[in-house]
């Protein structure tokens, strides 16, 4: 698994860094995504597929940064 998609420009990750952002990914943050219904985590599978409120949740921060922008 590659972190450059989650790197900004010019930034690096030493090889701790990446095994904390790896575990927090896998233990922390995708099963709370998961807990809200948001994604669906397959932790066998190691796979990722939107969840039954995925859309609500993009509609409401499209609407959200719309207003913002008024």
């Amino acid at each position: 698994m590659s972190a450059d998609p989650i790197l900004r420009k010019g930034e690096t990750l030493n090889s701790g860094e990446y095994l904390t952002v790896c575990y927090e990914l896998h233990h922390v943050l995708l099963p709370q995504l998961a807990d809200m219904r948001l994604i669906e985590f397959d932790r066998c599978e190691d796979e990722v597929r939107r969840g039954r409120r995925f859309d609500d949740a993009l509609r409401k921060q499209i609407v959200d940064r719309t207003e913002l922008a008024l």
